[in-house]
């Protein structure tokens, strides 16, 4: 390929960077010519260092004289084959040293003959070199990152001018409602804020205040204001006293002339001031005097040196005046009504808004940070003023004329629950009177009531929740239901059917004997009810309600949810702190409707003027009333009277024992005992064993009612086991009826898997005695001559599988070979023998080899 002379252009100066590479590609060919020969390297780099300074030296004539001068013509044929082969070229411009050995430049050093010529074609440029090429391509790239650079501070500018210009419009459009609003009087630009905060509804400046630097710079910017008012407050306290400082001065500047009139008048001032300061210090000593004088007894009462009361003239005023003595509560109502008071008037719709604020944002989320709020504000104003508040937003939010939503006043009940723990059981009284005052208007007012009116359905579902959680017992709710119930109409029938959808399972659960007497005490009302009202289709539907609870059918009432409310309950449990709890107000309806008139005995420290003796006989009347019908509805005098003869102490054996002997089978029996609710499954399994073992003969009534507790639960069936332990250890004590009973029982729950063969290792087989071995005889026998033989062989089974029961195998084994099998001639019956022995023979076998 034949190279293209092109014209020499001037050349520039090097830069720093040029220079480094050419020194470094000097450094390269150095190493390469060094290295090409094996003798004569070093003369070699020498020879090519002075060749290349010769070479500059060139470079700079030809750029002084601005002429190039011919180059030595070379013919390759002239130069030897060997100088070709070794690279010892000698050029003017030295191209074997500069030589990277590429194809044009071996094609310029081999003889025209051999020579390979190529063209380029005409109109293309020649290829740059590589190092040029990279060169362009950084360019280009920082080419390209300026004019992205410049085109994103042209968005950004654009940008900023449209936000800036929608900011004008937006302040235009707030001026234009503010004007419409008249908010643009005020200089004040926080106004709004502070209204907003008394208004209670500084909650929704977390939506506005996004940032927690713009947040702090506005409580930064509230607290200097605050600090300048006080300050401004002081100064103008301070400004008579500083006036008065002052006009000595002034009257010094206005009568430069008056000196010695001046002075007169100064010495005067200070006279009266000195005879002023000898007065309050008389004063002060014949007081200390007086009060060294008198004594205060532990009463606040002065007293004289003699002892005699001193009465002072303050005290004597009101007297000669004939003034009445206000309570504190009163005097805050009275300032409040007159208008003496503005202040306290402010006090109070602040205090109002501030509660409301913390209403409106109750839910179960934040349910105990708002009743910390509530509580902080019972703390910093009186309980009068807070519970008259709290009154009135409850009757505003929870007592409207539509229906409430359930869920909501839940959580207001949790709430007045917390507070009556917390702060104190009068709190929790003044409501419970408040709403059961209304219950009582509403009731006086039930034909001008319509039932599209719903503020005594909302009362009632109150009350009930505040039973729920604990507030009052059920003792009052009872009554409420039995006013309710005398006074049967359509609207009632509705509040009735609200009470037992809402807390009748808890009625149920809670006293079952009580909600039973309340049952039949509506069903006598309906009985009683005009036929009209029978036939009204709420009547039914609540008489279905009161059946399916009665039942302890859930699935019958729609849309019955107590998941809500126990979780409430759970919640408030975890609320309480330091050992808090709801105390339960034991109030009976009476006591709260006439509270004005006697007082409020369940307040520590007020007031009442009932008759203790009466109270105390209406309480006997009525623990005698509840004893009669305890022992006329539920159990006859002889079920009594023989659960006594069976020592039936407690009340809870006493029932149990009642329930087994009146029920009508093991299953209404098991149902029945379940309803009591009992905590210990033990007293369950003492009197059903003792019932069993007490029999002439063997009943299996008791054994299917031990085995359905058995299936019932887990608890049950430990509570037989060592029911059934302790009978086997005592039974020396026991007759031979009685065992024969106690093996047929055991016999009956080992064969239906209520219990294991394993509650027979208590005896102990290397002492047997003659009952227990009386015991252990009719125990085997009955198992072994039993019907079901699958059964026999499944109860053997599961002994022999536990390897734990090693010693226990192997004493059943022994006792079955020696004192049963040796001694089947005692046994008449052929068939009996034959069995016994096939099926010992056959368990014999199971318990020696199933562990093998």
């Amino acid at each position: 390929m034949v190279k293209l002379k092109k014209k020499a252009a001037k050349q520039k100066p090097l830069s720093r960077k040029e220079q480094r590479k050419l020194k470094h590609e000097t450094k390269k060919n150095n190493k390469r010519i060094y290295h090409a020969a094996k003798t004569d390297g070093a003369q070699r780099v020498a020879e090519a260092a002075a060749e290349a300074a010769a070479l500059a030296a060139r470079g700079k004539n030809k750029n002084n004289k601005k002429k190039k001068p011919k180059k030595q013509q070379i013919n390759p044929e002239d130069i030897p084959r060997e100088e070709l082969l070794a690279g010892e070229v000698d050029a003017d411009d030295d191209e074997s040293i500069a030589s990277d050995f590429s194809d044009e430049e071996v094609d310029a050093l081999l003889p025209a003959a051999l020579k390979v010529k190529t063209f380029e074609p005409l109109g293309k440029k020649p290829a740059k070199h590589a190092g040029i090429q990279r060169e362009d391509e950084m360019a280009a790239r920082k080419r390209e990152l300026r004019q992205q650079k410049e085109l994103m501070q042209k968005s950004r500018k654009q940008r900023m001018k449209q936000l800036r210009i929608e900011n004008e419009e937006e302040d235009k459009e707030i001026a234009k409602l503010e004007k419409k609003l008249k908010l643009n009087k005020s200089k004040d630009k926080n106004r709004m804020v502070r209204k907003m905060f008394n208004d209670g509804l500084d909650y929704l400046l977390d939506f506005v205040l996004d940032d927690d630097e713009e947040k702090r710079k506005w409580e930064e910017k509230q607290r200097r204001k605050k600090e300048l008012k006080e300050q401004q407050e002081k100064e103008e306290a301070g400004m008579w006293s500083e006036e008065e400082d002052e006009m000595p001065e002034a009257n010094s500047e206005m009568d430069e002339d008056d000196d010695d009139g001046e002075a007169s008048e100064n010495s005067d001032m200070e006279g009266d001031e000195d005879d002023d300061e000898d007065e309050e210090e008389a004063g002060s000593e014949s007081g200390n005097e007086e009060q060294s004088n008198y004594k205060e007894d532990i009463y606040g009462r002065k007293r004289d040196a003699d002892g005699n009361i001193v009465n002072d003239a303050n005290e004597s005023e009101p007297k000669a005046t004939g003034q009445k003595y206000v309570p504190p509560h009163q005097r805050a109502l009275l300032a409040a009504s007159e208008g003496s008071s503005a202040q306290q008037a402010e006090k109070l719709a602040r205090l109002q808004k501030q509660s409301k604020g913390l209403l409106n944002r109750l839910s179960e989320a934040n349910l105990h940070k708002i009743a910390s709020g509530i509580e902080e504000l019972y703390m910093k104003n009186s309980r009068y003023n807070m519970n008259e508040t709290l009154t009135k937003l409850l009757q505003e939010a929870l007592l409207g004329r539509t229906k409430t939503n359930e869920r909501m006043v839940q959580e207001h009940m949790v709430l007045l629950a917390y507070l009556h723990a917390h702060i104190g059981s009068e709190i929790g009284a003044h409501f419970l009177q408040t709403f059961v005052e209304q219950f009582d208007g509403f009731l006086k007012q039930l034909d001008e009531l319509e039932v599209e009116d719903k503020r005594l359905n909302n009362l009632m579902l109150l009350l009930c929740y505040m039973y729920m959680f604990k507030i009052y017992e059920l003792r009052l709710l009872l009554e409420l239901i039995a006013r309710l119930a005398a006074n049967l109409c359509e609207k009632t029938v509705e509040c009735l059917l609200l009470i037992f959808q809402t807390v009748g399972f808890r009625l149920r659960k809670d006293d079952p004997l009580a909600f039973k007497s309340m049952m039949q005490n509506v069903q006598t009302q309906i009985a009683a009810a005009p036929l009209e009202l029978k036939e009204n289709p709420r009547l039914r539907f609540m008489i279905d309600t009161l059946n399916a609870v009665k039942n302890n059918n859930m699935s019958k009432l729609p849309q019955y949810d107590p998941e809500l409310a126990e979780t409430l309950r759970k919640r408030l449990k975890g609320m309480l702190r330091n050992e808090r709890y709801v105390v339960t107000l034991n109030i009976t309806l009476e006591d709260l409707l006439r509270a004005d008139k006697v007082g409020k005995w369940w307040i520590v420290g007020s007031a009442w003027t009932g008759n203790l003796a009466e109270m105390g006989t209406a309480q006997a009347a009525d623990q005698e009333k509840q004893r009669q019908q305890q022992g006329s509805q539920r159990y006859s005098e002889k079920l009594l009277e023989l659960a006594k003869k069976q020592h039936m102490n407690t009340a809870e054996r006493r029932n149990i024992f009642c329930i087994i002997m009146s029920a009508a089978d093991y299953v209404d029996a098991f149902e029945k005992i379940l309803h009591l609710a009992l905590k210990d499954q033990r007293t369950v399994a003492y009197v059903i064993i003792h019932c069993a073992l007490n029999e002439r003969r063997s009943n299996p009534y008791y054994a299917h009612l031990a085995l359905k507790f058995c299936q019932y639960n887990r608890k049950f069936q430990l509570a037989f086991q060592f029911a059934s332990w302790d009978r086997i250890n005592d039974i020396e004590s026991l007759s031979k009826t009685q065992i024969r009973n106690l093996a047929s029982f055991l016999q009956q729950l080992i064969l239906s898997s209520g219990l294991q063969l394993s509650v027979l290792k208590v005896v102990d087989f290397m002492q047997l005695h003659k009952l227990s071995f009386y015991f252990m005889r009719e125990i085997m026998q009955r198992l072994l001559l039993s019907n079901e033989e699958d059964q026999v062989y499944q109860a053997f089974e599961r002994i022999a599988k536990n390897s734990k029961l090693q010693q226990f195998k192997q004493s059943i084994r022994l006792f079955m070979q020696h004192f049963m099998l040796e001694k089947l001639d005692e046994h008449k019956v052929e068939e009996e023998k034959q069995l016994l022995r096939q099926r010992i023979e056959h368990l014999d076998k199971m318990l020696a080899y199933v562990d093998l």
